[in-house]
């Protein structure tokens, strides 16, 4: 963060608890351990990380929770860390969580974010074959809890309807988040992107210009963030492997006042509202 001009950063525990049996997950099986519940450990370790390096409250801790199983018992513990975090964040993509529950059998989750003023952040898709994380589902939450103000991860995966459909709800925020691996997926035409004549269109090749053109329709309400250092992947189809500096790079390379936007007002106001921003 010092080395790239960032001050300030949210930070939440890894996607995969340790409450989830890993020889099961291996068999892409996900179950949980016995008397164990989703981020049941998790969240109180990083807090007591971050009280121990993080004097000058730079990291904004945002609770871990899992829409599907266990629900009342995420709430509970959550409870007990509120004054100590700023949101919630989810990623039910590899939780295997459907983000719909939040409409049913979760809302008490959005309850307590509604209750306490968390903001939330939800990891998203377009791809056709997650069930769990699209963003049409993901709209429709935002939707359902208009008091609580939402990120959505991922610029949409550049779906240029969906970015105009998340632009006509006020509590709704976008933000760029691994931004340079989504370019490149969009110039393969990868499946997790959607297809030309869908997506923004823009020259995905550069960054930048990919960039100002989602902030066209997103203005505002679209922020700069980086899903690095985790975000790093490679395999034998796939090769996704960008720095924070080269991220922070893209940001720097913008107008003043959109970086100013992007880096500073859109996030104080998803983060904070009406309160005080420090």
């Amino acid at each position: 963060m010092d080395e790239n001009g960032i001050d300030r950063a949210v930070c939440f525990p890894f996607t995969l608890p340790s409450a989830f049996d890993p020889y099961a997950f291996k068999r892409s099986e996900l179950k949980l351990l016995d008397g164990r519940f989703p981020f049941d450990v998790e969240n109180q370790l990083l807090a007591d990380e971050i009280e121990r390096i993080d004097p000058g409250k730079r990291l904004l801790q945002f609770a871990m929770f899992d829409p599907a199983r266990c629900v009342a018992q995420q709430v509970k513990a959550i409870e007990k860390q509120i004054g100590k975090i700023a949101g919630l964040k989810t990623q039910t993509t590899v939780l295997q969580s459907p983000i719909r529950h939040l409409l049913d059998s979760a809302r008490d989750l959005m309850s307590l974010a509604e209750q306490h003023d968390l903001s939330v952040l939800f990891h998203t898709a377009t791809n056709p074959n997650d069930k769990w994380a699209q963003v049409s589902d993901c709209l429709d939450v935002a939707e359902a809890f208009p008091k609580v103000r939402f990120n959505l991860a991922h610029s949409l995966r550049f779906h240029a309807p969906l970015l105009m459909r998340a632009k006509q709800l006020p509590n709704v925020w976008i933000d760029c988040s691994a931004h340079l691996n989504h370019c490149k997926l969009a110039s393969e035409n990868s499946i997790v992107i959607p297809p030309a004549g869908t997506r923004v269109g823009a020259d995905y090749t550069d960054p930048v210009a990919t960039m100002l053109a989602v902030h066209d329709i997103v203005g505002e309400r679209y922020l700069w963030g980086s899903d690095n250092p985790f975000m790093s992947w490679c395999d034998d189809k796939l090769r996704l492997l960008f720095s924070y500096k080269q991220e922070a790079a893209v940001l720097h390379a913008l107008p003043t006042s959109v970086k100013e936007s992007m880096a500073d007002r859109a996030p104080r106001a998803w983060l904070f509202g009406n309160k005080e921003r420090p």
